[in-house]
């Protein structure tokens, strides 16, 4: 059985002055490879689809099993040249910091190879948003409601009543990082046999005062606590996965933020106040939170949802759809958050239940940490910077789904954030162009006139001829990102006076720092 990924069909979205071709050299869709198993595996028949995603699009027959190599290309035809351009001497606004993440640096292991407060920092990411976090530090009472609140019947007003001490070391921890924080008020997802916390409270406004004393804590000082002027916090996630989040229905969900949110608006007005985290952009679910808040006056200061696909297209569509809704129901302001988003190419239900299925699906290297993902990720993130989102948070920095492994060894995504993360270094934007939709640039200097580059490459095969104008080169480096390096130096390659970079994997990101700008 083909196993494929989940999204909508690509759309075009190229950048720059090149026109492109009719039609895109590969796929944005690709099956999740077995390459590294050493036989097949005949996998359990896939839905045909589920609430969260798009419908999957098969890519060969029922009978299939689908093996794709993914070491290195096959260099032994003659490919295509992909034409690309950077302009170092032509502005093209700010880049932006997309680059935020769920999960502040782990904490519980923090003795025992569990120190990741050097690789997280070198990531540079603008805002750590928490929400798993228990799951991501076995053992420890952190963020969640019931963690810091754990006796519901206490009185809301008694300090006594709050266990702040390890959440207050877990967000100082990620603060020395460079990191601040989104702070979800709610639970964390539950997969247990049983669901404990995934309920409505008993008490709106009492909830509401916990949450108020939280945010004290934190920004006022209360209880010890601190000045941390803590600026984003949203009420809740994934209010429409029914079981595993909330246990009734969305209407009733979106009565309580009314409540809770207006509550605490009133309390805190300069604060961002706002949700709800949503599995999927839902237009008809947005249109319904945008009603409820109207009619109540609530805040809906910021608008968040999620999505797990394998389709770049998708992901740039989703905030323009997200800001046209907002904008005709009457919320021209609110900030938009897609703040959990992941490569996958995977089918969710198998991912669920076959555990060889999702032990391959997690360590291949055209899987969901591989170097296909990493493309993904510089390639989405340069896509945002021409459209309307505001934040986005990848899911995760941590150890849970996130850019390392349960040993605290980095994936490929990590190595994607780091370059991402080292070009906001560089903010004043420069153009560039690509004819190929899978191929992106993004171009930026800073104030003194150095400036780096970063190219990624999804899921391409064809050598890119790169024009780069208005700079000295001779002290740019060539960093590559591949199934073999880790943002390593290579020697670049000209030809013509042309950079030529050759794929040498189904995908690649190359990071260009040490470019002069304006020579």
């Amino acid at each position: 059985m083909a196993v494929v990924a989940h999204g909508r069909t690509a759309m075009k979205t190229v950048t720059g002055d090149v026109d492109p071709p009719a039609t895109p050299s590969s796929s944005l869709i690709h099956p999740i490879s077995y390459s590294q198993m050493s036989r097949s595996i005949m996998t359990k028949p896939h839905p045909a689809g589920n609430t969260i995603f798009p419908p999957a699009t098969a890519t060969s027959s029922p009978s299939t099993v689908v093996i794709f190599p993914t070491k290195r290309m096959n260099n032994n035809r003659k490919p295509a040249m992909i034409h690309a351009y950077a302009d170092f001497s032509r502005e093209a606004g700010t880049i932006r910091k997309v680059n935020g993440a769920n999960l502040a640096p782990p904490v519980s292991n923090f003795t025992a190879h569990g120190n990741l407060n050097d690789a997280y920092r070198a990531m540079k990411l603008p805002y750590a948003r928490l929400h798993d976090s228990p799951l991501d530090n076995p053992g420890m009472r952190l963020v969640d409601i019931q963690q810091i609140f754990c006796n519901a019947g206490a009185d809301a007003d008694d300090p006594s009543s709050y266990y702040f001490r390890q959440t207050d070391d877990y967000i100082a921890n990620c603060r020395r990082c460079g990191t601040d924080i989104i702070y979800r008020l709610g639970t964390s997802i539950e997969h247990s046999n049983e669901r404990y916390y995934s309920y409505p409270p008993d008490d709106y406004e009492k909830w509401a005062d916990i949450c108020i004393h939280i945010i004290r804590h934190y920004n006022e000082g209360w209880n010890n606590g601190f000045n941390w002027n803590i600026r984003y916090w949203e009420i809740w996630n994934e209010p429409d996965l029914h079981d595993n989040m909330w246990n009734a229905d969305l209407e009733e969900f979106i009565r309580f933020y009314g409540i809770v949110a207006a509550r605490i608006k009133r309390r805190f007005p300069k604060l961002m106040i706002g949700g709800p985290a949503f599995c999927g952009l839902n237009e008809h679910q947005l249109r319904l939170l945008a009603a409820e808040c109207r009619r109540t006056g609530a805040p809906l200061d910021f608008f968040s949802w999620h999505s797990y696909t394998a389709d770049i297209g998708w992901m740039l569509e989703q905030p323009r759809i997200a800001r046209r809704v907002l904008d005709e129901c009457g919320f021209p302001g609110t900030e938009l958050h897609l703040n959990e988003w992941h490569y996958f190419n995977a089918d969710w239900r198998q991912y669920r239940n076959d555990r060889l299925y999702c032990r391959e699906a997690n360590r291949a290297m055209d899987g969901l940490h591989g170097i296909d993902s990493a493309a993904f990720l510089t390639s989405v993130m340069t896509g945002w910077q021409d459209g309307p989102i505001t934040m986005g948070c990848y899911y995760t920095a941590g150890l849970c789904w996130g850019v390392f492994d349960k040993y605290a060894v980095p994936y490929k995504t990590y190595y994607a954030l780091k370059a991402f993360g080292d070009l906001t270094d560089f903010p004043q934007r420069r153009r560039t162009g690509s004819d190929r939709e899978n191929v992106r640039l993004l171009a930026g200097c800073d104030p003194g006139g150095n400036a780096a580059l970063l190219v990624s490459s999804f899921k391409n095969a064809e050598p890119i001829e790169l024009g780069i104008s208005g700079a000295d080169l001779s002290a740019m480096r060539l960093l590559r990102l591949d199934c073999e390096l880790d943002l390593e130096p290579v020697e670049p390659e000209f030809r013509d006076g042309k950079l030529i970079l050759t794929p040498t994997a189904s995908s690649n990101v190359w990071f260009l720092p040490g470019i002069a700008a304006g020579k």
